[in-house]
Order: C-alpha cells, then structure tokens, then sequence
C-alpha cells in the first residue's frame, strides 16, 4: 500500500489495537475501529491475533460477533467513496465489502493467504468463506501452493491470480557487519507453531556438532510452544549451541540476518493440515544475501529453485536437515553462488515495486469492468 499510495489515495480500515484512531503513515490513511464496549475490554485484535486470542474466554468470543457488526457499520460509512476495497482476511473482514458492493456498488478484491482456507474447514465455516471470496471480482492468492488450496476449497478458480507477498529490498539488504570467523551461525525466524518445524531443526543439531563442533543456531521468534523448545534444546544439552531470542525490533533482525552463515526455514504441514502459505522470512534472509535451505512445502517453492536459489530438504526429516547444514558449511563456494542468485531473485521477481504494479493493474481491471 505504501508503494500504491505513491500515485492513488489509499485508505486503510483496520481494528483498534492500541493509540491514535486515525493518523497517515507514509501516505496511507489509516483509520482503526472501536468493536467492543467498555473499550477497556477489548481483546480479539493485536498482540498474538484473533485466532489465539479467541481462546481466552467466552467475553472474546462474544467480541467475534461485535467486531462483524462494527466492522460493517464502519465499512459503509467510511468507505463508500472508494472505487474498489481490497479484503485481507475474508473471514471477518469480508463482511463489510460485500455489504458496499451490494448497496454501493463498489467491486472487491480478496487475497487469500491459505491459512483462511484450513481455518475455514477446522471450524466447519467453509460455506461462509466460499460465499465471501466467490462475491469478489478477483482472488489473489500469494503462492501458486495456496491456489491449490483454494480450488480445492471451491473457491473460484476463474477469478484467481498468483501476486507474491514481497520484501522491502531497500531495508532488507546486505549489510557489513562483524562475523565471529570461528562460528558458523545458522538462523531461523517465525513464530514459534507447530508448522514452522523447529522441533526438528533442534532436533538435527547434535548430528551436526558431532562433525562441526562451531555450529551455532539461533530461532528469532515468540510463540506457543516456546516453552516446549527450550525444554527440548535442555533435554539434548544444547544449552550453549542452541539460543531461542524473542521477537525483536526490525532493525535488530537486519543485523542478526546480516550476522549469519545460513538460514533455514524447516516448515511442515501441521496435524490440521496447515502449512506455510509462502515463507517471507526467505525472502528477508536471501534479501541480506545468505543462503537458504527450506522445506518443499506450501509455498516455499515459489521462491526456492532446488540447488539454485537455494537448497530443499523434505519436512521433518531430521537426517536431511543435517546432510544440507553440513554440506553447506563445507562448500561455501558453492553456498555463495546459491545466495547471489537467491539475492538477484528477490531484487526481480519479489519486490514490493513489481508487487504493487500488479496491485494496481488489478484495480484497474476492475474498476474499469465496473464502469461497464
């Protein structure tokens, strides 16, 4: 949206979280709605987000149903001089853009990122999330993997097209800073799920001290099952090889992208059959110039060309994981021409510019259908 706003008017309806209720950021107008009374007692939206924070009582719940109706009124009254909305997160935020399409007329969009799709059949609401994103002129889906999610899901396959999520290329980048020459630093990034696969990333360590007693991981994240993963590194006494850090500033993880040898994204499908929709942490990694082992999974293979971009393992396979950290910490020039290319990617094919274009065509497509 930042790029977008640079020559349209971009406006931005969002849930209360915390601060100022409207203010510009770097050009888009930003207006956040209140969705329960007493405001003190608002609790669904922010910190952790709405699916786990829906679990903390029967008075976040009862807010799923306030923030609807709110989400609606709000939508029509200040919204209804768009000329075309673009829905994230159709279930809740759909609602609204389809009561101004079919009171104003106004034509949406809806990007799908893939875990709507599996949340949707977890909680039998299928039917609701068809009848939403079917309602748009358009579904962009971020990976050709959530594509396949979403026909399956019967979403429809004529109104679908494949844009990227992308990666500001002008933050994430290559930087120099200092290296401990006698540590091979490996990192990881995400939060801490069950379908980012940390376990076994954890897991495949002892095997790779065993032959590069210099390897050090670090996981950058927050999550669920942290406390599981600190128990795990404890139970294998990886106490000093292992390190989880919380979430950290943007400007921190530049640095410790930039302080690393190798990033490795372990994702899996998860026991609800959730998996990664595309992986953005690559393309931050491969933006600061490190090489990269993901697992084939979801969409990881958009942005990972096996052994020329970067490096596949299969997922949960502990003994593969450590084959390629190992073979990467032993051809580091190979390693290097795998993260050119990598870098050289991300700078062409999934930068927030190119991404936004095709945003724009999108809208103009339907606005100009619309007119007819």
């Amino acid at each position: 949206m930042k790029e977008i706003a640079k020559g349209h008017e971009v406006h931005v309806l969002a849930p209360y979280t915390g601060g100022e209720t409207e203010y510009t950021l770097e050009g888009v107008h930003v207006e956040r709605f209140h969705y329960f009374y007493p405001r003190r007692f608002e609790k669904l939206s922010g910190r952790a987000g709405m699916i786990d924070n829906v679990k903390e009582g029967f008075l976040v719940k009862i807010q799923v149903l306030t923030f609807l109706f709110f989400n609606v009124i709000h939508s029509i009254l200040k919204l209804r001089q768009m000329d075309v909305i673009h829905v994230h997160w159709s279930i809740p935020n759909g609602l609204g853009a389809f009561f101004l399409k079919k009171i104003y007329g106004i034509p949406y969009i809806t990007t799908v990122y893939g875990e709507e799709v599996h949340l949707s059949k977890r909680y039998h609401m299928l039917f609701v999330l068809r009848w939403l994103v079917n309602n748009s002129s358009k579904i962009i889906t971020i990976s050709n993997a959530t594509q396949k999610f979403c026909l399956e899901a019967g979403l429809d396959g004529d109104k679908i097209e494949v844009i990227p999520f992308g990666v500001d290329t002008d933050f994430f980048r290559p930087l120099e800073v200092y290296n401990d020459e006698n540590i091979f630093q490996i990192l990881s990034v995400g939060y801490l799920i069950e379908r980012k696969g940390f376990e076994y990333l954890i897991r495949a360590m002892p095997q790779v001290l065993e032959e590069h007693e210099n390897a050090r991981l670090k996981i950058v994240g927050s999550g669920p099952l942290e406390s599981e993963l600190k128990e795990l590194i404890y139970e294998l006494d990886l106490r000093d090889e292992v390190e989880i850090v919380k979430n950290v500033s943007d400007e921190k993880l530049l640095m410790i992208y930039n302080s690393s040898d190798l990033f490795v994204l372990p994702s899996i499908v998860d026991s609800q059959g959730n998996t990664e929709g595309l992986g953005v942490v690559l393309l931050e990694a491969m933006a600061c110039g490190l090489p990269v082992i993901g697992s084939d999974v979801g969409g990881i293979s958009d942005i990972i060309q096996d052994e020329y971009t970067g490096i596949f393992v299969p997922e949960k396979n502990i003994d593969e994981l450590f084959r390629s950290i190992t073979y990467s910490i032993k051809n580091e020039i190979s390693l290097n021409e795998i993260a050119m290319r990598g870098y050289n990617t991300v700078k062409t094919k999934f930068y927030w510019v190119t991404i936004a274009e095709c945003y724009i065509k999108s809208f103009e497509d339907i606005i100009t259908k619309n007119q007819y």
